[in-house]
């Protein structure tokens, strides 16, 4: 298979199995350890108070964590493969390897936090996931300038996706915002109250995704204008 620059790509690299791999080791691993302790009804809907308000059947839970964790990791793999600018792919291979591993590893650990949490196992869900997406935030925001312009990773304006340094200047922004709003979710998650640990993490996921989109048409506007 080779891209736009006559260059021979893999479908499918050394690094894209070793992460399918793990992914599949560690759900059979939770399988074969977990599934005779799991009850046919597993919670899998926290409220703000970090109560259980919704259910589903245990094997639709399975089916539910195998997407989530094998499925979804695996196809954001092979969506390169699909950009009509997969080309650019190997200007960010770090990054691109970095937010997928990032991603595998938090949803693996929520996994596995609800399966401790339905097996007695109680802790406190809601400062576990939320400071784990605060630093899923820090880690894909820290190197998010690296991404060069694609239709699939990164912030994807219409005025970004047709101008290199409207694509450059705009995710050098949202690196930083990303960064800090990892870091306020994340502490928040902690030292926060119950009630507003929730909407702190919604305003800083808004936010680190609003205002660059902002700033990336002000740079459209202000090119246009000069």
């Amino acid at each position: 298979m080779t891209d736009g620059n006559d260059k021979k790509t893999t479908l499918w690299s050394k690094n894209d199995w070793l992460l399918l791999g793990m992914n599949i080791a560690i759900f059979i691993t939770l399988f074969l350890v977990f599934n005779s302790r799991l009850p046919d009804t597993v919670a899998s809907h926290y409220n703000i108070n970090g109560e259980a308000d919704r259910t589903m059947t245990k094997w639709s839970f399975w089916l539910f964590n195998a997407a989530l964790t094998v499925a979804l990791p695996a196809l954001l793999s092979l969506i390169r493969y699909v950009d009509p600018r997969k080309s650019n792919y190997s200007r960010f291979e770090g990054y691109y390897h970095l937010m997928r591993w990032a991603i595998s590893l938090f949803f693996q650990s929520v996994m596995l936090i609800v399966i401790l949490d339905n097996t007695g196992h109680k802790m406190p869900m809601l400062n576990l996931v939320l400071g784990g997406i605060g630093l899923l935030w820090i880690i894909i925001g820290n190197r998010m300038g690296q991404v060069r312009s694609n239709f699939f990773i990164g912030i994807r304006t219409p005025w970004a996706l047709m101008d290199e340094r409207n694509w450059r200047l705009t995710h050098r922004l949202a690196g930083r915002l990303w960064f800090i709003a990892g870091i306020v979710m994340f502490v928040s998650a902690w030292f926060a109250s119950m009630q507003w640990i929730a909407a702190i993490v919604i305003i800083c996921a808004l936010a680190s995704a609003l205002v660059p989109a902002v700033y990336s048409y002000l740079i459209f506007k202000n090119k246009t204008e000069v």
